[in-house]
């Protein structure tokens, strides 16, 4: 039976070598300290009780890797982090119906799905018009549209000069330019934009 005096740290250690039941003394010693914390920042009973459930819950799977030194301190923090991160999901997640809603016919209207297949027709299109491209334009040109390193960065990493990269990207714009001519410009742009997100 363990002694209730023991402290945090003297836990923690008894915790790590698998003592479910100084876990328990542990939650019993902190669990309204974190509840309050919650409830602070929410008004919902039931939500409070869950993330301090989830903190509790976090630290015993994670025992073996985390380093607590300050038992209270990382225990508020993990609190805090969950509640946030609770706030965060329930605001996302949140659907208002509201009756005095009217449409607006002039806004517009994305079917992101559509521009999702569109961008990956025209991935599928690029790639094969950068295949016909040199091994090296490739790589380049890869480098500064897909990865968005600037000409320096390029030019360091394959320790050649900025001049001979601006070269390479020119070529590849021209190549791809006349191989594309037939596929809007807007969808290439789409594409770029999309790939970066």
């Amino acid at each position: 039976m363990l002694n209730e005096t023991l402290s945090d740290q003297e836990l923690w250690e008894a915790i790590l070598k698998e003592d479910s039941q100084a876990f328990a003394m542990l939650y019993n010693r902190y669990w309204l300290r974190l509840y309050k914390t919650a409830s602070h920042y929410i008004k919902d009973n039931n939500a409070c009780e869950e993330i301090v459930h989830d903190v509790f819950l976090i630290i015993w799977n994670k025992r073996r890797w985390l380093k607590i030194e300050h038992f209270a301190s990382y225990l508020n923090a993990t609190t805090r982090y969950e509640v946030f991160r609770y706030i965060k999901a329930t605001k996302l997640s949140k659907l208002e119906y509201n009756e005095s809603y009217v449409e607006d016919a002039s806004s517009p209207v994305f079917n992101l799905g559509q521009a999702k297949l569109n961008e990956l027709d025209i991935e599928h299109v690029l790639n094969g018009h950068l295949k016909e491209l040199p091994k090296r334009c490739r790589e380049i040109f890869y480098m500064s549209k897909i990865r968005q390193l600037s000409n320096d960065e390029i030019a360091k990493e394959l320790g050649i000069s900025k001049h001979t990269v601006e070269n390479q990207l020119s070529y590849a714009l021209k190549q791809l330019k006349v191989s594309m001519k037939d596929l809007p410009i807007m969808m290439i742009g789409l594409y770029f934009l999309l790939s970066q997100v």
